[in-house]
């Protein structure tokens, strides 16, 4: 009989403590406080919430685990960045000084060029001032410094050029002056070229061309004017 009570005693007190009001409620509420006030917000604690609870646990174990994966992960993202910018700087350089694919659009330099067109250009000449007379360039557009032209180099600096259109009865010259250009289309009766907006300077020249890559029927270098010079040293 007495070992029927005692039986019932604890189930009972096992009753409270799950379900009812028992008097080891309060100190477990308070231990669960303490231990969750500790590892989320304890001062001393500088590292993440669940790494507190994870290192407590496993100690200099996961403090050396976690140094090798976040050095492997930076070390991998600095080399990756590293590497971006290296050829990026590799990138632009062949770019800005050797040259590169280019896909010219519009009516200006037909028969030469036609539209959709890919050829290569090259930045050397410009930058070693060896544009000549018959090359085919490209510039900033002087009245639109936004967009490109492709033209022909019809006079260098200190040339007499024919600025009228051939058909024209009467032929007007001009005289190109220094560190200018005067870039006409092959295409005469459909070109806005200098005729129009006069001599272009030098430093808007960004390449030469003189190779074509597509169609591949046209495949090789860029053939001569269609329209002979129009330039005179007298």
């Amino acid at each position: 009989m007495a070992r029927r009570i005692t039986e019932k005693c604890i189930l009972r007190q096992d009753d409270g403590l799950l379900q009812g009001p028992g008097i080891l409620k309060p100190w477990i509420t308070y231990i669960c406080f303490e231990t969750c006030f500790r590892c989320f917000f304890w001062k001393p604690c500088n590292c993440l919430k669940i790494e507190c609870i994870i290192e407590k646990t496993y100690g200099q174990w996961w403090q050396s685990l976690h140094r090798t994966m976040l050095r492997g992960v930076l070390g991998k993202t600095f080399r990756l960045v590293g590497y971006t910018i290296q050829y990026g700087c590799i990138a632009h350089c062949a770019f800005e000084y050797v040259g590169g694919v280019v896909m010219c659009s519009g009516p200006s330099m037909e028969p030469t060029i036609q539209n959709s067109d890919i050829v290569f250009a090259e930045n050397l000449s410009r930058h070693f001032y060896g544009i000549q007379r018959g090359d085919i360039v490209i510039a900033k557009s002087p009245s639109d410094p936004k967009s490109n032209i492709c033209k022909r180099v019809i006079g260098l600096e200190g040339d007499k050029i024919l600025s009228s259109s051939p058909s024209v009865f009467f032929k007007s010259h001009s005289y190109v002056p220094t560190g200018h250009v005067w870039l006409e289309g092959d295409n005469l009766q459909n070109s806005t070229d200098s005729r129009y907006y006069g001599p272009v300077p030098y430093g808007l020249i960004r390449g030469r061309i003189f190779f074509k890559i597509w169609p591949l029927s046209d495949f090789g270098f860029l053939r001569d004017s269609p329209n002979g010079h129009r330039f005179s040293d007298d």
